[in-house]
């Protein structure tokens, strides 16, 4: 089995894809959720189980839940952090004590664990459920329709959603009609991609092409395409690896608060032809 079978069946079930779902459309149904202003993460965490939020008191993790009965708890959150992605904190914090219930719930969720979305694990659940929380498909996808992809693009959605860079380029490749990939690279090297389910082609693994976007800022060229670019279609998909004509249009930039390098790839035209 190559590298790209074994990244593709590493990632959550479709049942318990619908399972997060679901139990995120359940608690917003509870406050009548219509508009992406009214997601009010106090009222939810409140309402998922007599949940309190706290800033500050973390040194080593980003979050930490601690539920230690069968209702009230806290979701504490480390202070200093953006509006975005302290509500996706908050939200994955939520996630797990739906999703994960547990006698004396404690746990501690780093930075890396923000990154963890194509693992069968709780990790890759949380992060989902948050997603849905923040970004519900019924708010979500009729904004996205029809401006052309780019980061800035997933900027702007964000900032009307208030969540994090890397969730809503996650949920934009789950819900677009447009032919595109997420591409997430830590150290240098593919840790998972996403595509959305009109992007056909096989992304590369292992390490960035250098004659890529991205492979320019690991080298230390940039740290932002700052828009779409366009890159040669071999240095991110293995069919085109001896094809020098073909072009793939890339928008990738460096997130410091994952360490990590986001990529997002649009066919913008039709290779097979």
């Amino acid at each position: 089995m190559n590298a790209f079978g074994n990244i593709r069946q590493q990632g959550l079930s479709s049942v318990r894809q619908a399972h997060c779902k679901a139990q995120a459309y359940e608690l917003l149904k509870q406050l009548w959720v219509e508009s992406p202003d009214e997601i009010d993460l106090l009222t939810l965490a409140h309402q998922a189980g007599s949940l309190r939020i706290e800033d500050g008191g973390l040194d080593n993790a980003e979050g930490r839940i601690v539920a230690p009965g069968a209702t009230g708890g806290t979701i504490r959150v480390k202070a200093g952090m953006n509006r975005g992605r302290r509500r996706f904190t908050i939200a994955h914090e939520i996630g797990h004590y739906i999703l994960h219930p547990r006698e004396g719930l404690d746990r501690d969720d780093t930075a890396k664990n923000f990154t963890v979305w194509n693992d069968p694990g709780e990790e890759a659940e949380a992060n989902l459920f948050a997603a849905e929380l923040l970004m519900p498909e019924f708010l979500f996808k009729p904004r996205i329709q029809k401006p052309v992809p780019s980061l800035a693009f997933i900027d702007q959605l964000a900032s009307e959603f208030s969540t994090s860079t890397m969730a809503t380029a996650f949920q934009y490749a789950n819900y677009t009609i447009e032919q595109v990939a997420l591409v997430v690279s830590i150290g240098g090297k593919v840790k998972w991609f996403h595509r959305a389910k009109d992007f056909w082609p096989q992304i590369r693994t292992g390490t960035l092409h250098p004659h890529s976007g991205a492979g320019e800022i690991v080298a230390g060229k940039s740290t932002d395409t700052k828009k779409m670019v366009r890159s040669p279609a071999y240095a991110w998909l293995s069919q085109f690896e001896n094809d020098t004509e073909k072009e793939i249009m890339e928008d990738s930039r460096y997130l410091d608060w994952y360490d990590c390098v986001v990529t997002l790839l649009w066919l913008y035209d039709d290779l097979e032809e």
